[in-house]
């Protein structure tokens, strides 16, 4: 029905911490986007869960449209396994985007510094991560949004199966209305993954070029 979705993350550059100079306009950029990195660190974490959990439900799902309608307590009782599975998702997805909000409020505190850049260069180099960055979290935002709606249609899904005068045609519709929703969060996780790498670049050329002043 869908597969596992894990999305990219911000890596950090901690070994760089002694290549510039105490109150500099460079040690303080340095010191935010090693913090931002540690407050994104509660959402690196929760992506193993939540592929785990993702895999478990694809697992359920294949076993209730194995069965028939002889076996409806079987079915019930993985619908609610399935259930249970989707709130532990929720939850997880829940922290992730708290950590992400967090990490955003962390890294907007780099444009208290940016303008103090004397380097015309490195400051507009400064300024494109800083778009990058936020062009990041929204797309991060808008994946959370359809991935909560792409929860709620799972939901809706095995409560549906609970159903012992569910028709066939009703099933389908919903299935195929899951399946569609999940193009259009793995089309959001690929744009995220996207922006991610593009920062993760940007800041590598910015410890570049802090190295060579």
């Amino acid at each position: 029905m869908k597969k596992s979705i894990l999305t990219g993350t911000v890596l950090s550059s901690f070994f760089l911490a002694g290549c510039v100079f105490g109150g500099s306009p460079e040690e303080d950029i340095t010191e935010v986007l090693d913090s931002t990195v540690e407050k994104e660190q509660e959402y690196v974490d929760s992506q193993e869960p939540i592929k785990a959990l993702e895999q478990e439900e694809q697992e359920l799902f294949t076993n209730v449209m194995s069965l028939d309608m002889e076996e409806f307590e079987e079915i019930e009782s993985l619908a609610d396994e399935a259930l249970e599975n989707l709130d532990q998702r929720e939850e997880h997805i829940s922290t992730e985007a708290d950590s992400m909000q967090e990490a955003e409020e962390e890294f907007m505190a780099i444009e208290d510094s940016v303008q103090d850049l004397e380097d015309e260069a490195l400051k507009a180099h400064v300024e494109e991560m800083v778009t990058t960055m936020t062009e990041r979290y929204e797309l991060h935002s808008e994946f959370v949004d359809q991935y909560m709606t792409g929860i709620e249609y799972d939901r809706e899904l095995y409560t549906m199966l609970k159903d012992s005068e569910l028709e066939l045609e009703e099933l389908e519709g919903q299935i195929e209305k899951i399946n569609s929703q999940y193009s259009t969060i793995t089309e959001k996780n690929e744009a995220f993954n996207g922006k991610t790498d593009d920062y993760n670049e940007l800041k590598s050329e910015y410890y570049s070029m802090i190295e060579e002043e």
